[in-house]
């Protein structure tokens, strides 16, 4: 009786450490995992501003018939779409693949299903940076600059 009494004390000194330790870590890891998303958060919103910057520079040269090439220019543009295949969603991702396959299957900038595309795009990078979103890619399209220049 007495060995039985003694590990109950001993099981309850262990339980209460155990308390005790995860009154502590449990805290701690929730408050890194909050602090890893929210840098994540940055640097998404780093790598998408950076692509559409990109992007807004390249359609205002086609639109004024200035050249876009360039060593300097293929550089940002690829240095703008490894931020996004670093950072970007799945779903940023493959709509931005889609928009690439429709330009190299020759489709012509500026037409509906290039708009729509590009719209997807970029409602994929809202929906990736605020979450839930009640655009559409309709009225996103607005925002294309091929779209209204």
């Amino acid at each position: 009786m007495a060995a039985l009494i003694n590990f109950l004390l001993q099981f309850k000194e262990i339980v209460v450490a155990l308390i005790a330790v995860f009154g502590v870590v449990i805290p701690y890891l929730i408050q890194r995992n909050k602090e890893y998303k929210l840098k994540l958060a940055e640097q998404k919103i780093a790598a998408y501003s950076e692509f559409l910057r990109d992007f807004t520079e390249t359609a205002v040269l086609i639109e004024h018939g200035e050249e876009v090439d360039g060593k300097v220019a293929d550089r940002q543009r690829i240095l703008a779409r490894n931020q996004i295949l670093l950072y970007g969603s799945d779903d940023v991702i493959k709509a931005y693949d889609k928009w690439v396959i429709f330009t190299d299957n020759g489709g012509k900038a500026g037409s509906d299903e290039d708009v729509a595309l590009f719209g997807s795009l970029l409602l994929k990078i809202r929906q990736d940076i605020v979450g839930v979103t009640k655009v559409t890619v309709n009225e996103i399209s607005n925002l294309n600059p091929f779209n209204r220049g």
